[in-house]
């Protein structure tokens, strides 16, 4: 299986793979060994078992609130004991405005439920889709959890409003994960409603059904899906609601990864039948599997909706073979699509820009995905698109990338990925490395986008970049920015603000948990240590990862892996400015037995925050 596309698997698995979800919070070996014969290695996927099911309903059911002032910036997740939530991690928050009042929000999370066995080592947890639901401006929230599919897992939250129908809607993944062997199955797609304001939710919809196992050859597995709603009173299509998603198929010999839509005009209740959008293009020449120049091995759909109707879906391709800068690169091409009718037809695509995202461009982590140059997260160079509310014509796509060619790369060097620790850097990306946010815009409709400009210039290496435009047409960019050159110990996200430059959104140290800025190494849920044999640490953590004398007592858990994919940036329509991100500024412990130091794991927690002005 060629080398970029494992990578793309390992995404598409999401936070099943790799650990970065235990699996099911399960109070006992024997459930997990019941879950684990329900996943029949030649594809054949039963349901949750009665004993696990009824723990996901307890997780359901839980609430809790939290208040502050969102300034400078408030920790909106529940740090409470209860379910140990008070150190479960918080991550890939997405946020929504209600069209209609610009004090209701409603945003989503990857909300970890966590338990450990000791004795054996096993870390067991369910994750759904965590809802945070605010009337008052972010004042206040209700922190809760959408109902689970036919399964175990969930996660990557897209939330939005439907103004015509007066609904709350939730899109979110639905899959099942046996928590000993890590297979991944029933990659579902669904979406939930809320008729109060996203206090209470229904069971959810499915939306778009996967099969099979990722040990399986025919499977089908849905990911990274995104939703948006036309909430225009003078659109044809008021109220129509438009869900994306990537369609994995192949399992362990990848074949495709073609783009979906499927749409609702009845508030989330029944959906069209899912349709591929991603079309084709004379770029499009890698074909892992038949000919032609389909653009069918795709990943990171955001649907966007202008003014007049038109609807706009970004996605990034893999298969432009010319910009390649060594045989099997991978380079991604970042390309819009576009529907005058609703949905019911889209055009081919049009490349937007070339990023320089390959397989020799960056440097990795042991677990095989790219990162940031001096850590271990996972790293990917997507964005969004948002569109000028004015005029349907203007848009603006943003990412984060090295802005040019990695001149060290050979045309073998990442044969041998991710290379060999410390440095986990076979191509020579690293040194010198500089990730950096651009934007490029299009004036007519998407046909055709300028050349890249960089919104972010510091010294730092910047990631995870959101953008949305204002009731005035203002661009607005929200992203993390470490805070100086590699290596780099401490992160902040900030506040891009077209016409008025950048600011750290800082946590707020009143609370004396909290400290000034970020720490995106060290991890009380997702450090490297423990994924890794004993014999391997510290070595394993990569370059700058590892501190000698260790950093605070972090000794075995420096190296965190995973803090999630995307950040979140929603104007109001009184031109109030709403921001999300995954914050990792409070200490905490978990009842998790490090077996480097002989006693409870302790690091930073990956926290839901909040900004508002």
């Amino acid at each position: 299986m060629r080398t970029r596309v494992a990578l793309l698997l390992a995404v598409a698995t999401g936070l099943a793979s790799a650990g970065l979800t235990a699996s099911s919070a399960a109070p006992n070996d024997q459930v997990n060994l019941k879950l684990q014969r329900l996943l029949d290695l030649d594809g054949g996927v039963h349901a949750v078992p009665p004993e696990e099911a009824a723990l996901l309903r307890r997780i359901e059911r839980f609430r809790c609130r939290t208040s502050g002032a969102p300034s400078p910036s408030l920790d909106i997740s529940c740090n409470t004991r209860r379910l140990n939530q008070h150190f479960g991690p918080d991550n890939e928050i997405a946020i929504a405005v209600d069209p209609e009042d610009p004090d209701h929000l409603l945003a989503g999370s990857n909300d970890y439920f966590y338990r450990f066995n000791n004795r054996t080592g096993e870390r067991l947890a369910n994750t759904p889709t965590g809802f945070f639901t605010s009337f008052d401006g972010g004042r206040t929230w209700l922190d809760g959890q959408i109902p689970f599919g036919r399964n175990n897992q969930a996660g990557d939250p897209a939330p939005a409003f439907d103004a015509k129908h007066d609904v709350a809607l939730m899109a979110s993944l639905d899959f099942l994960r046996d928590p000993v062997g890590g297979v991944a199955a029933n990659g579902h797609v669904t979406v939930s409603r809320s008729t109060d304001g996203g206090r209470h939710w229904s069971e959810p919809v499915q939306v778009m059904r996967g099969r099979g196992a990722d040990t399986s050859e025919t499977q089908v597995f849905w990911d990274k899906e995104w939703l948006a709603v036309d909430n225009n009173p003078d659109s044809p299509y008021y109220g129509r609601a438009y869900l994306t998603a990537t369609r994995f198929f192949g399992g362990p010999v990848y074949r495709e990864s073609p783009i979906y839509l499927s749409y609702s005009d009845d508030g989330g209740r029944t959906w069209t039948r899912p349709k591929v959008i991603s079309g084709s293009h004379p770029t499009c020449t890698f074909q892992s599997s038949g000919g032609g120049t389909e653009c069918d091995e795709d990943q990171y759909s955001i649907p966007e909706v202008a003014s007049d109707g038109t609807v706009y879906v970004h996605f990034i391709n893999a298969q432009n073979e010319s910009e390649w800068e060594v045989g099997l690169d991978f380079d991604s091409t970042l390309m819009v699509v576009t529907s005058h009718n609703g949905g019911r037809s889209f055009s081919d695509p049009v490349p937007a820009v070339q990023l320089e995202d390959g397989l020799s461009d960056m440097p990795y982590q042991f677990l095989g995905r790219q990162t940031i140059w001096g850590h271990q997260f996972r790293w990917v160079p997507y964005g969004n698109i948002s569109v000028d509310p004015d005029d349907p014509d203007e848009l603006v796509i943003v990412f984060a990338d090295r802005g040019r060619p990695n001149p060290r790369a050979t045309e073998e060097c990442f044969f041998t990925l991710p290379g060999e620790p410390p440095r986990y850097d076979p191509c020579r990306a690293g040194p010198g490395l500089d990730t950096d946010v651009y934007m490029v815009s299009s004036h007519n409709g998407a046909r055709s986008w300028s050349a890249r400009t960089t919104i972010d210039g510091s010294a730092g290496s910047a990631w995870f970049p959101w953008a949305d435009h204002g009731p005035d047409g203002t661009l607005a960019v929200g992203y993390d920015e470490d805070l100086e050159r590699a290596p780099a110990d401490h992160f902040n996200h900030y506040l891009w603000v077209e016409g008025g430059g950048s600011e750290a959104l800082l946590p707020d140290t009143s609370d004396r948990n909290r400290e000034a800025t970020e720490n995106p190494d060290i991890s009380v849920t997702h450090w490297a240590g423990q994924y890794v044999p004993r014999p391997e640490w510290p070595r394993i953590c990569g370059p700058e990862g590892y501190r000698d004398p260790p950093v605070a007592n972090a000794e075995g858990k420096d190296c965190n892996v995973f803090l999630g994919d995307y950040t979140g940036l929603a104007w109001g329509s009184d031109g109030s400015l709403n921001v999300v991100w995954t914050g990792l500024n409070r200490w905490a412990t978990s009842p998790q037995l490090d077996i480097y130091t002989g006693r409870r794991h302790d690091g930073y927690v990956q926290d839901a925050m909040f900004f508002r002005q």
